[in-house]
């Protein structure tokens, strides 16, 4: 973004560090910014996400992204001599009961100086625990329904929503008192060489119930019906799962948007036992490989390289949902439906032409889907970081009074 009469926007000053200001976003100028951040901080070169601009103010957008009914995210600029160096988020449910003072950050981008995150993460957690926030809880953009962590191993192939930043950030975190919470995991899978479906294949012919067990694609007609369906598996086979946050009506509202223009390529899979869904699986193409090199801008041939690979995937897809609802996990109706579904999006993705598949992201300690993994086989190939503190954050107040 350029500068507009020579000068960046000003703003509300909020809290001062070592000759920094952060500044609450108010203005279309300032929200802009925030949006373009990683890209002016050097993006892809420098080991920042960035994804499409118009995708980011989408999810700033109350029109589009429904959910934003729910929670309030307020954003910050971080500023030093007249020009933007960070910026953060924090989300907060608006009737404050959703998540049992758990207030979360995101959305984070900066220049490498630990006194400009001190000074972000401060403002965000200060802001949360105005609001009654005891614990601290990121990178979220903006739920853990979302983008989630930072990258600190792997993750060479980019995957949409799956975000990157340099190596240089999650050392910071630590330094500044965060304590580690929880890696999540990315699997890939070659279908070339994969062995899930010569194996489970005779077993499913040899299982006395294989003809009451129905693997269907999601239909794309009456495509409200099926993300409602997806809603309520996914808070029920998710319960359980570390950090497991319900999503909501409105929230699934602007995933059926979403959804709509992956579906010209991708695919979801239900599992029905005797009519019952009990089980699915959803596959995305890989249109992050595209869009990692358009450097935010759909613009002037942005367009077609999006079409492009939502038709076509780049070589590659991500499955970001695969679960069995808690009621069938253990049982034998269980366990055939969840390697039939895994059956039906190797086999999407091979007819597609998706060599490669990540399945993302897998929790740490999730030992069933790593046993699966290793039989797959679909080795580790990258590590995500999710770090907490409680409230208020005093070591970094620390921080930020020793570099003034």
């Amino acid at each position: 973004m350029t500068r507009q009469g020579g000068a960046f926007p000003a703003g509300p000053v909020g809290l001062s560090a070592a000759g920094t200001e952060i500044r609450r976003v108010t203005t279309p100028a300032e929200a802009e910014l925030f949006i373009r951040l990683p890209a002016l901080l050097g993006g892809a070169a420098a080991g920042w996400s960035v994804p499409l601009f118009a995708d980011t103010r989408r999810i700033f957008d109350a029109g589009f992204n429904t959910a934003l009914a729910e929670w309030t995210v307020p954003r910050w600029l971080a500023w030093r001599d007249g020009r933007p160096v960070g910026r953060i988020a924090a989300a907060w449910p608006r009737d404050g009961a959703a998540t049992a003072g758990l207030g979360s950050f995101g959305f984070l981008a900066l220049e490498r100086d630990p006194a400009v995150l001190a000074a972000l993460l401060d403002t965000a957690a200060g802001w949360l625990a105005e609001r009654g926030a005891t614990r601290l809880r990121g990178p979220f953009s903006f739920t853990i329904n979302h983008e989630i962590g930072l990258l600190v191993e792997g993750g060479a192939l980019p995957m949409p929503r799956m975000p990157r930043n340099p190596a240089w950030l999650p050392p910071m975190l630590d330094a500044l008192g965060l304590a580690r919470e929880k890696d999540v995991l990315a699997c890939t899978l070659d279908t070339a060489t994969e062995s899930h479906r010569a194996a489970s294949a005779p077993r499913l012919a040899a299982w006395s119930g294989r003809g009451e067990l129905r693997i269907r694609p999601l239909r794309r007609r009456g495509l409200g019906r099926e993300v409602a369906l997806i809603r309520d598996m996914f808070n029920d086979a998710w319960a359980e799962n570390w950090g497991a946050l319900p999503v909501s009506a409105a929230e699934a509202g602007t995933m059926k948007r979403l959804l709509r223009p992956m579906l010209l390529a991708g695919g979801g899979y239900f599992a029905e036992w005797r009519g019952e869904p009990i089980g699915l699986a959803m596959l995305l193409p890989n249109v992050e490989a595209a869009t990692a090199r358009l450097d935010g801008r759909l613009l002037p041939l942005g367009w077609a390289r999006m079409l492009r690979a939502l038709i076509d995937g780049q070589g590659s897809a991500r499955l970001p949902m695969f679960g069995i609802r808690r009621a069938w996990r253990g049982t034998e109706a269980g366990r055939m439906a969840a390697g039939a579904l895994l059956a039906a999006a190797i086999g999407h993705a091979e007819r597609r032409g998706w060599r490669r598949v990540e399945i993302s992201w897998i929790l740490e300690d999730h030992r069933g889907m790593l046993r699966l993994m290793d039989s797959l086989p679909a080795p580790v190939t990258g590590r995500w970081r999710i770090w907490g503190a409680p409230l208020p954050l005093a070591a970094n107040r620390a921080v930020i009074a020793s570099t003034d």
